[in-house]
Formats: structure tokens, sequence, C-alpha cells
């Protein structure tokens, strides 16, 4: 299995906390580490992790994705069972690299699941989520940010329902609209997730200080 690169900050020796990045399409862990500064407290005991999703994107070689959302040059709103099928061997390629870059790490700090906050932006939400469906365990906490939850299925005796899960989006996303925040909502509520959500008025695809503020808090009340 191909091994995930990436970046990383160690602000501690021997940390509480492992936290996360996972970076949006197009985007690469170079650009989303700079997070792990802004988000950092030092009553977190903290230690941040921004890998690089697998793909390289054919038009733009610095960008990556965890999976294409055009397969077959269609967006994946509006593709067939072929296409979808396509999606799925991609993420769940994608979730094993990542669960076994995860795993590494908690093993040579001796944490486990329950000490790591998975922090997704687009489509790094997407998969943050799908990967705690794939594993079936708690985590410390997931924040999914300008994202969409793309495997609505009720999970059934899943300990990833017991992860605190916080959803934040942008009421002027043109990217994922804001119609994805409500159908996230519905399906963590559905799953009894214990959920925090924030529909941010006047904002659109991005991460702001508000936004950062807002994750900094959710963590802090679960490290």
């Amino acid at each position: 299995m191909k091994k995930l690169d990436g970046r990383s900050i160690v602000f501690n020796k021997k940390p509480k906390k492992l936290i996360f990045l996972l970076h949006g399409y197009g985007d690469n862990a170079d650009n989303f580490i700079p997070l792990a500064e802004l988000l950092n407290d030092n009553t977190m005991k903290a230690n941040f992790f921004a890998p690089n999703a697998p793909s390289i994107l054919s038009h733009y070689p610095l960008g990556r994705q965890w999976f294409n959302p055009y397969p077959n040059d269609i967006h994946y709103d509006g593709v067939g069972e072929k296409e979808k099928a396509i999606m799925q061997q991609e993420c769940e390629s994608s979730i094993k690299q990542l669960e076994k870059y995860i795993n590494d790490l908690c093993l040579s700090n001796d944490l486990s699941y329950k000490d790591c906050f998975l922090i997704g932006f687009s489509q790094g939400a997407m998969i943050a989520y799908e990967l705690g469906i794939f594993i079936k365990q708690a985590f410390a906490g997931c924040a999914m940010l300008s994202g969409r939850i793309l495997s609505p299925q009720r999970l059934n005796k899943s300990l990833f329902i017991k992860t605190p899960l916080l959803i934040i989006h942008g009421d002027n996303d043109d990217i994922v609209k804001p119609k994805h925040f409500t159908e996230a909502c519905q399906i963590a509520k559905s799953n009894e997730f214990v959920i925090e959500k924030y529909l941010i008025e006047g904002e659109g695809h991005t991460i702001s200080s508000k936004t950062l503020q807002i994750v900094q808090n959710f963590i802090k009340k679960y490290v």
C-alpha cells in the first residue's frame, strides 16, 4: 500500500492529542498545515498532521485529491452507477492509506483513535466522515468545514456515532451548496451524533477567523 506523505507541526514531545488536518480538492499539505499555528493552544497538548491526498491533479501538479469528483468527466451530483463505483473505489483506497497514516502516528505516540481529532475542509470533510464510517471507532472529535456527507446510510452498531461532530458552513458557499449543510445535519441527527452546527452568515467556501475560533473551542472542549 502506498504510504501517505505530508507535513506536521510538533508542539509537544509527549502529546495527549493528535489533530489531523485534511485538505480540500486541489489543495495540499504545505498550504494546509499553517492552520495548526492558528488552532493551537498550549492547553491542548496536541500535535498537528496534514497528510497529502494520494492523487495528483493532472491539470495542476501541486494540487491533490482524495477522490476524483468528476469521474468520466461528470460531476458527482450527476453520475451514474458506473461513476459511483469509480468514486467509491477511489474513496476506499484513500481511506485505507489514511487509516495506515493515522495508525502509525497513534502507535508511535502511544495513543488511540479516541485521542485523535479529524478536521476536514471541503473534500477533506467528506473523506473525514467516510473514514469514520470505515473504521467504526470513536474519535476525539470530527469537524466538517464546508463539506457534505457522501454516504447517508444508517450507522447501526458503529462506535463512530460516539464521536462529537462539528458541522460548519457558509450560507454563501457556491462550491458546496448550503443545502449540503442541512443534509449533513439531518443525517448526523438521524444517527444520533452529538452535533454542534453553524451556518455562518455572509461566508463562502473558505475557512475564516470565525470558523477557526469555533473549531478551536470545539477541540478544547474535548481534549
